[in-house]
């Protein structure tokens, strides 16, 4: 049975996401940068814990539905990927986790709410999940930034560009083994987005313009936020 929904604007579902998304964006900044250090840490660490839990519900309720694959319900797509990325940084402190999901989940977690698609199909469970993971992703770059003050080095881009190979790599392997398409790098997604270009006498076309397109991407994301400005708690800017 075919489960994947790719929803359009005109949808209400569609804006309420994007809703959604700016809240859970927006709200983890404000309360970061208003908790004391060890309420700010307890947030971090229930943060990650509820992408945790929200994961293995997920996981839990397509396996009692018989919707369950290993070809299409591991976390191995760059957003998933992305996922545990921010459950590592909060609950590890791993920097280098941080740094690779500001770039990974802003490019990957912006083109999810732009082009929404759904590999189970729509139910309550599936969307509050997809929104909640996608929206943490892009919110954890700007909350390194703004909270923690740790601002992005330059070239970074370049260098986090050559870690999502490596992720690509674990998704090709994973691919061949369970017959998926991890990471769209076996057949393109079917939402209706400019950025997949596709080739009749090229089958893989869409995965070399991916490449292009999330190396622009990085560069971009690094150039934008290197020009953010913030200021510690005594007022001394942090470069």
């Amino acid at each position: 049975m075919e489960l994947h929904v790719a929803l359009t604007p005109d949808t209400l579902l569609y804006w309420f996401g994007w809703v959604l998304s700016i809240l859970i964006i927006v709200l983890p900044i404000w309360l970061g940068r208003n908790l004391s250090i060890r309420g700010r840490h307890t947030f971090e660490r229930a943060w990650a814990i509820l992408l945790m839990i929200s994961l293995v519900i997920m996981t839990c309720m397509s396996v009692s539905r018989g919707e369950f694959t290993w070809g299409g319900s591991l976390p191995i797509h760059m957003c998933g990927f992305s996922r545990l990325l921010i459950i590592g940084y909060f609950l590890l402190g791993k920097k280098w986790m941080g740094e690779l999901v500001t770039f990974t989940g802003i490019a990957g977690g912006l083109q999810s709410l732009v082009t929404p698609e759904f590999t189970h199909g729509i139910n309550a469970v599936y969307v509050f999940d997809y929104y909640i993971n996608h929206a943490s992703i892009i919110a954890v770059g700007l909350y390194i930034i703004y909270v923690h003050q740790q601002p992005l080095q330059k070239g970074a881009w370049l260098r986090n560009f050559g870690r999502i190979q490596l992720m690509a790599v674990i998704a090709v392997g994973v691919n061949l083994l369970t017959g998926g398409n991890y990471m769209y790098l076996m057949e393109p997604p079917i939402a209706d987005n400019p950025l997949i270009i596709t080739s009749e006498t090229f089958p893989y076309m869409y995965v070399v313009f991916f490449e292009l397109f999330a190396a622009l991407n990085f560069l971009l994301i690094e150039v934008v936020l290197r020009r953010i400005r913030i200021r510690n708690s005594i007022g001394v800017r942090v470069v």
